[in-house]
C-alpha cells in the first residue's frame, strides 16, 4: 500500500526515515503542512482531504489534532472491534543524542538514526 507522508514544508526526511518508509510500504509522497502551520479547522479541511481509506498515513510532523481526526474516523469506520490493519501512523524515534553548545550548555536532540514507524 502507499503512504503519504504528513510534513512540515520546512522540514526535509532524514535517509533513515525515508528507508523505513521504503520497507513498510510500496511508495510515498509528501503531504506538506505549510511552515507557518495550520488552525484547527484548516487541520481538519487537510485531514478530510487525506483518504486513509485508501492510503496510510504517517506523522512527520507533529499535528496532535489532525491524528486525533483521522484516528477517529478510522475507528469510525471499521466499528468498535477495531482495525485490523492500522492506517494512522507516526514516524518515532526513541533515541537522543548529546549536544554541546557554545558556552558549555548541553542539549539533547533526536538522532539521525533508530527511526521506526508506530
Amino acid at each position: 500500500m502507499k503512504a503519504v507522508v504528513v510534513l512540515n514544508e520546512q522540514h526535509t526526511l532524514l535517509p533513515d526515515q525515508e528507508r523505513v518508509l521504503l520497507e513498510a510500504f510500496e511508495s510515498f509522497e509528501v503531504f506538506p503542512v505549510p511552515a507557518t502551520g495550520w488552525t484547527r479547522a484548516e487541520m481538519r479541511d487537510a485531514a478530510l482531504l487525506l483518504d486513509s481509506s485508501q492510503v496510510s498515513i504517517v506523522f512527520a510532523s507533529p499535528l496532535p489534532a489532525m491524528i486525533l481526526d483521522l484516528a477517529r474516523w478510522n475507528g469510525q469506520a471499521e466499528g468498535e472491534q477495531g482495525m485490523p490493519e492500522p492506517r494512522v501512523f507516526v514516524l518515532h524515534n526513541d533515541r537522543r543524542e548529546k549536544k554541546e553548545l557554545p558556552g558549555g550548555t548541553v542539549i539533547m536532540t533526536v538522532a539521525s538514526e533508530g527511526w521506526q514507524i508506530v
